[in-house]
């Protein structure tokens, strides 16, 4: 359906667009959302790992005014994982308690779809959108011709979005090389893998500047893929390492062999904390829009939902009260900036050893199964505290 105006106008319909419409339609905005897809939900292009609510109390200590998007329908849980297992490069394997739900992420957006539509909401499919601004007034669409006009914007339409990159937030200053990863992976169906623990493997020869993941989804299958970035890569053909990730990999190819692929999927993730300024005038971003992906573990679904959700929040404070936008800004800093922080400054940290496989070796056996779990939940590891408060 095509509305003229609307209070509220989302770009993207993936976790972070839909909480942010939830949160404004049930304080009584009007809220239209578009998106490129075709159909919500599809395709799926992330590992779909989500802690369970517990862990994210530990992960998340400030955020628990939001911790319940975390009780998902069980309709849209594929497989539970109890355990994370980390392999260095040389093999060595640590392991430690970590319970994940593994989503069927095309369910679970289909119903909060469904749920944005019974408030009222309105969902524009099959139109990519920008910016576009007339005489003081803000329009988001496809072209000026159609498109919506909005008193506030909300940019949840991925990374790099171009609704944050128009509204000035996104900047190039961003885009680098070292700050962006590029993720490979597909479907397998038909493994004998561990359906119980999510592994993640460290390596120049197949994720220079990332790392691998075999992340179960159950009945016998699993999301694996690779992220990497070009800053450390030796070669342009991220295809490329997948494959030797899958066919070639010491660590991994028996567990792979004979598993049946569905399509590869790639996408772009921020790795480099959140953008400068999450806001601008009349425009918020959150979720990967905004560079809410934590950078030592990959994860962003989380993230997206709790920054849509006080989007959401701080769009009808605006409207209604007359709070300023920066207010978005403030609020999410106090959830979560304190654990984006050390994550950023942790992944800048481990950049001076990834390169070398021998020497990140060595550097996971220092730290430890403890140590490594720390990092992994964006805590800083025993004996680092002094290094990481000097790190930009």
């Amino acid at each position: 359906m095509q509305r003229k105006s609307a209070d509220v106008v989302v770009a993207g319909v993936g976790p972070g667009g839909l909480y942010a419409a939830l949160e404004a339609l049930k304080r009584g905005l009007s809220v239209h959302i578009f998106d490129k897809k075709e159909v919500v939900g599809l395709p799926v292009k992330c590992g779909e790992y989500f802690p369970v609510r517990k862990e994210m109390e530990y992960l998340l200590p400030d955020a628990t005014d939001h911790m319940h998007v975390f009780d998902v329908p069980q309709e849209a849980v594929d497989n539970v994982c109890k355990t994370i297992r980390v392999i260095s490069p040389k093999g060595r394997e640590f392991e430690f308690d970590f319970e994940a739900y593994v989503l069927d992420r095309t369910t679970l957006e289909q119903r909060l779809a469904e749920q944005v539509e019974a408030l009222g909401g309105t969902i524009q499919l099959r139109t990519p959108v920008d910016l576009f601004t007339n005489s003081g007034d803000l329009f988001v669409g496809k072209d000026r011709a159609s498109a919506v006009k909005a008193k506030v914007v909300i940019a949840a339409d991925g990374f790099p979005s171009k609704v944050a990159k128009s509204a000035g937030i996104l900047t190039e200053d961003y885009m680098t090389p070292n700050n962006v990863a590029i993720n490979y992976e597909y479907l397998i169906m038909g493994l004998n893998v561990d359906q119980s623990v999510t592994e993640m493997y460290m390596g120049a020869e197949f994720a220079p500047g990332g790392y691998g993941w075999i992340i179960p989804k159950g009945n016998r299958s699993a999301n694996v893929g690779i992220g990497i970035r070009t800053s450390f890569s030796k070669r342009n053909d991220g295809k490329g390492y997948l494959e030797f990730f899958l066919n070639r990999c010491l660590m991994t190819k028996e567990k792979l062999e004979g598993g049946k692929l569905g399509p590869m999927i790639a996408d772009v993730l921020p790795v480099d904390g959140p953008l400068e300024r999450t806001y601008s005038h009349r425009v918020m971003a959150v979720g990967d829009a905004a560079g809410m992906v934590m950078p030592t573990n990959g994860g962003g679904i989380s993230t997206a939902m709790i920054t849509g959700e006080i989007a959401g929040q701080v769009a009808a404070d605006h409207l209604q009260k007359g709070i300023p936008l920066s207010e978005y800004e403030k609020r999410w800093k106090q959830a979560i900036g304190s654990e984006m922080l050390v994550s950023t400054k942790l992944r800048r940290l481990a950049d001076h050893f990834m390169g070398n496989d021998m020497l990140f070796h060595i550097v996971l056996r220092i730290l430890g199964t403890k140590g490594i779990k720390d990092v992994i939940t964006c805590r800083v590891p025993a004996g680092l505290g002094r290094l990481i408060s000097l790190i930009a």
